[in-house]
């Protein structure tokens, strides 16, 4: 392209641009669908401890992070992905913060809860039917403020992105731990969520490869003890 050429084309960008309405920098920010992230990295925060000091030490936030959705990509339900969240659940209602399940794929094994530490009633089941119920009800209970964790599970609709950038944004409202369990074969499309592990059952471990985190390295493995009282014990619901 020659300059008249490049002269035509910036004159024709400038004649687009000033024909189209002006929007206020601000009112675009406000828009839910748009992620500061310039404003996330200057507000650093304290992770919640996993409970294994391995996977802490990975973790930029040494801990799961607050604030902030977590994908947990697993292939099959059912391999000891629970416990995986377990220790962080139970710190939540120990802080007498609520903890919400939204559409488990298995009825939760309640004993192995309580014994892990869970506080049974400060842990509430929701069963929304449909996509457009299920993520109104996540996102209203991100940013409440009285729900310490919330735990989804993907359906057979996948979320769009902005529907995922905007429980990101209500779980950063709502100063709330989000965890969405989302099928292995997302791991090779984007994600708004802050941290991203891919799960498999690997004998009597559970294999760990951290995808994507905010703020800190990916691409490390860690292998953990699985606890044999809550991988697959019950029917599934769906």
């Amino acid at each position: 392209m020659n300059n008249a050429e490049n002269l035509m084309q910036n004159k024709q960008l400038s004649e687009q641009a000033a024909g189209q309405p002006a929007q206020p920098l601000q009112q675009l920010l406000t828009r839910p669908d748009i992620w500061q992230l310039a404003n996330r990295q200057r507000q650093p925060r304290t992770g919640i401890s996993t409970g294994y000091r391995g996977l802490d030490a990975l973790l930029a936030s040494h801990g799961w992070p607050r604030g902030a959705s977590t994908e947990l990509l697993v292939d099959k339900a059912g391999i000891g992905e629970i416990n995986l969240i377990l220790p962080a659940l139970a710190e939540m209602t120990r802080q007498n913060r609520m903890v919400i399940l939204i559409n488990p794929p298995h009825i939760p094994y309640a004993p192995a809860l309580a014994q892990a530490g869970v506080q049974l009633e400060k842990l509430l089941l929701l069963h929304p039917r449909g996509q457009r119920d299920q993520l109104w009800a996540a996102e209203q209970a991100l940013q409440s403020g009285a729900c310490g964790a919330l735990v989804s599970w993907q359906g057979k609709e996948v979320l769009a992105d902005k529907d995922l950038r905007r429980l990101q944004l209500a779980a950063r409202e709502g100063d709330c731990l989000h965890f969405h369990f989302r099928p292995g074969s997302s791991a090779s499309s984007p994600s708004p969520a802050a941290l991203r592990l891919q799960l498999h059952s690997d004998g009597e471990q559970l294999a760990l490869q951290l995808l994507k985190q905010l703020n800190g390295k990916s691409g490390q493995r860690l292998h953990l003890a699985r606890n044999p009282d809550l991988t697959r014990r019950d029917q599934p619901l769906h």
